[in-house]
Formats: structure tokens, C-alpha cells, sequence
């Protein structure tokens, strides 16, 4: 999944890290893949790899790999559920961080937006709180964003709402 995202994004080098030293064996050529939903995967994986200009892969021991493992986890807690997808955020620093570090606030009634004209308001402050934890300056309006911002994510710069069915649909 994580090469066909990549490809998807245009990427052209990659370096993958890979806990697994069977599946890191299989893809180097070292082992050879015996069972039909392996042989499949490496194909699959195979066929990606030739997109990329430079590739390269890297057998991490588990014990280094604790984030592979906790999805790992989450995707069996999930398996028998009938989910489509599972978003995943990475959150590079805790909101509550960000706002001792006096994160501007905002209303949101505000209506300057320098970026850009097309963008609407609405958009605007539900990414500047998600990205950067920037909260309205009104009490009431921070629990109400809070709230409705448990629906939304931002991939790429984009605004996304989470449909009822999993999917993600872009806010235009």
C-alpha cells in the first residue's frame, strides 16, 4: 500500500524499511516466494518497484519498527469489520504543545484571507486547526470547531470530510 502511495504521489526514489525479513528476502530475490498469495504480492510489489527510478529496501528488526507493528494490531483489531479504509494521522506535534506555544486564535467570522480569494472561509479555519491547532478565540466557537473538525482531515493541503461509508470527499 505504501509503494502504490507513493507512486501516486509522483515519487521517484524511495528507500522502504521493512521489519518482515520474509517479505524483505522474497523481494530481494534471496528467498524464494512458494505460496500463491505471496507469489501474488510479489508480483504486485515487483510491478511497483519498476515505476520508481531508485529503489531500495532495508530489513529493520521489529523491536525498531514499533509503529509498523501498532498498525499491524489495528488492522486485526479491525479485520473482521466491514471498513473499507482506516485513516491514519501523524500528528508531528500535540495540539496542546502548539498552543503553549501561543498559537494565533482566530473567529470565525473572519473574513481576510490572504492566500487566496477562492478559498472560502469555512475551509480555512477548519485547516489552520487542524494542521496548526488554531482555535477561534471564542470559547463557544472553539467547542463547536472542535466538534465538527472530528469529521474532517487534511491530506496534501486539501480539506477531506469523512463520509458515513469511510470515503473521504474533498471540500471544494
Amino acid at each position: 500500500m505504501g509503494l502504490t502511495i507513493a507512486k501516486d504521489m509522483k515519487i521517484k526514489n524511495i528507500d522502504v524499511n521493512c521489519d518482515s525479513l520474509l517479505v524483505f528476502n522474497h523481494v530481494k530475490g534471496s528467498y524464494e516466494a512458494k505460496d500463491p498469495k505471496m507469489v501474488a504480492y510479489l508480483d504486485i510489489i515487483k510491478g511497483l518497484t519498476n515505476y520508481f527510478d531508485n529503489f531500495s529496501i532495508k530489513q529493520v528488526p521489529r523491536e525498531n519498527n514499533v509503529q509498523a507493528d501498532i498498525l499491524a494490531g489495528l488492522g486485526a483489531v479491525f479485520k473482521n469489520l466491514d471498513l473499507n479504509n482506516i485513516p491514519v494521522v501523524h500528528i508531528m506535534k500535540p495540539v496542546m504543545e502548539r498552543l503553549a506555544l501561543g498559537t494565533e486564535t482566530m473567529t470565525l467570522d473572519q473574513r481576510n484571507d490572504d492566500t487566496s480569494e477562492n478559498v472560502d472561509n469555512w475551509i480555512k479555519i477548519f485547516k489552520e486547526y487542524l494542521q496548526f491547532g488554531t482555535i477561534p478565540a471564542n470559547n463557544n466557537e472553539t467547542r463547536i470547531l472542535r466538534m465538527k473538525a472530528s469529521r474532517f482531515t487534511v491530506i496534501d493541503g486539501e480539506l477531506f470530510k469523512k463520509s458515513s461509508t469511510g470515503l473521504l470527499q474533498r471540500c471544494l
